[in-house]
């Protein structure tokens, strides 16, 4: 399967998933994804087109509730993923992962750590409504 987006993005090297944006949510750019995880070149390919689509749609708030099947991406490959994305301007941006798989938990976490390293304000909530009200009111 390839990617495919609500918004019409087909493919663009996203890998084996599917995403929407979920417009329903005041201020927050939501986008929902699953498919198949565990490749880092498509991961950065779409970490870097929501948080270009987030600042196109005029929002400083980006929500990605994620649902992987597969495999879970390795540190290293987190590595690479994350030295893909160093130019990435996150200034300004409070970004959600949300992750309900204990068992992705602990990467995305890493990987949050990682993006704070970098100028992000980044972290990951197993569940939306704890996301959201961080997204609004955390500090």
């Amino acid at each position: 399967m390839n990617a495919r987006a609500a918004d019409g993005a087909e493919d663009g090297g996203f890998g084996a998933v599917e995403f929407r944006v979920d417009r329903s949510v005041p201020g927050v750019f939501v986008v929902r994804v699953s498919g198949l995880g565990g490749d880092a070149e498509a991961a950065a390919r779409r970490w870097r087109h929501f948080v270009q689509a987030t600042r196109a749609n005029g929002k400083t708030w980006l929500m990605v509730a994620r649902d992987f099947e597969g495999p879970v991406l390795s540190e290293a490959g987190l590595s690479r993923m994350m030295a893909m994305l160093a130019d990435l301007d996150l200034d300004g941006m409070r970004i959600a992962v949300v992750q309900p798989r204990l068992e992705r938990q602990r990467i995305d976490e890493l990987g949050a750590l990682l993006a704070m390293e970098q100028g992000g304000v980044v972290r990951v909530f197993a569940d939306e409504p704890s996301a959201l009200i961080w997204l609004r009111h955390g500090a």
